[in-house]
């Protein structure tokens, strides 16, 4: 995986985490009746569709095992019809699926934590090759 790969996970599991802070303590009604929270979280997992989209084929191949298109299909849906997102589908993927995405991704970046060689030359990031 390269460096900006693993930089662009980083920041979807620290967007994961932003997530479920603003959601902490929360239940349904109450995220309904919370405006402010609403448009954080939904801006936020917009966020991580828009980084999804940097996530090269072979990498997504790699780890066929994170929904990446679902990620890029909730930005979508949201991005390009804000005003009719279903509060409830993004409720249930708040409370669901982003935990379990949480875990997924902290293992890769672990995996990938153990296996890099920071003392060995970059071969893959054409912006550290000068």
């Amino acid at each position: 995986m390269k460096s900006k790969e693993r930089i662009i996970l980083q920041k979807l599991s620290s967007y994961v985490q932003d997530v479920l802070h603003y959601v902490q303590g929360y239940t349904f009604e109450q995220f309904m009746d919370d405006k402010k929270t609403i448009s954080a979280c939904a801006f936020t997992v917009s966020q991580m569709g828009e980084l999804a989209k940097h996530i090269s084929p072979e990498s997504q191949a790699e780890h066929a095992h994170i929904p990446w298109r679902s990620i890029r299909g909730m930005r979508n849906r949201i991005v390009h019809d804000y005003e009719n997102i279903d509060l409830v589908v993004l409720w249930g993927t708040i409370t669901s699926s982003l935990p379990e995405l949480h875990k997924q991704i902290e293992e890769i970046l672990l995996r990938e934590a153990q296996e890099t060689d920071i003392f060995s030359p970059i071969e893959d990031d054409e912006e550290y090759e000068r």
